[in-house]
């Protein structure tokens, strides 16, 4: 692993437990982190801010519908709506996915969702412990119901940082689409 991508995976984790662990008393710091983190990787790093917001979008309704459904429960949150701080998490998430694309998109697709699927509903699980959400059905089943979920969301993100790839290697964008 080099140092850049060793860099990027601790900034993540710190966004992550800022969020989950600081929940809304570290929002705002959040907030900054995360401003300035997808203002830096646009400026200098040029992430593709409509890409982001794809990922952003998909996931944030994802949690909502959690939300709405009564798979997640925000002590902070009365309503179906999702917190400040997970919808930042989000941000986090997508951006570290980019920065990861050349991870993501060299090893087979399966493996990955599989992998990404079970690290992201253990992930979750996680936030679960340490009180950032409440599952009110049963463990075994959020997580079963979370994980499917996430292998979508991961073949989302492995089709559309391919079709990015292609299409910053001069592929139009009428020749990235499946047949």
């Amino acid at each position: 692993m080099n140092k850049q991508l060793l860099l990027i995976s601790v900034w993540f984790q710190c966004l992550w437990f800022l969020a989950v662990i600081g929940q809304q008393s570290t929002q705002l710091l959040l907030l900054v982190g995360v401003i300035a983190t997808v203002v830096w990787s646009y400026r200098y790093r040029g992430i593709p801010l409509s890409w982001l917001f794809m990922i952003v979008s998909v996931g944030v309704a994802m949690d909502v519908m959690h939300g709405f459904t009564g798979l997640f429960v925000f002590s902070s949150t009365p309503t179906a709506g999702i917190p400040l701080w997970l919808a930042l998490l989000w941000i986090s998430f997508a951006w570290y996915a980019y920065h990861m694309r050349t991870l993501l998109i060299r090893f087979p697709f399966a493996i990955v969702c599989m992998v990404g699927a079970l690290g992201a509903a253990a992930s979750y699980f996680a936030g679960l412990q340490l009180g950032a959400v409440q599952w009110p059905y049963s463990n075994t089943m959020t997580f079963v119901i979370i994980t499917l979920e996430w292998a979508l969301v991961f073949a989302l993100i492995i089709y559309s940082l391919n079709v990015l790839e292609k299409r910053r290697h001069g592929v139009k964008p009428h020749e990235t689409r499946p047949n």
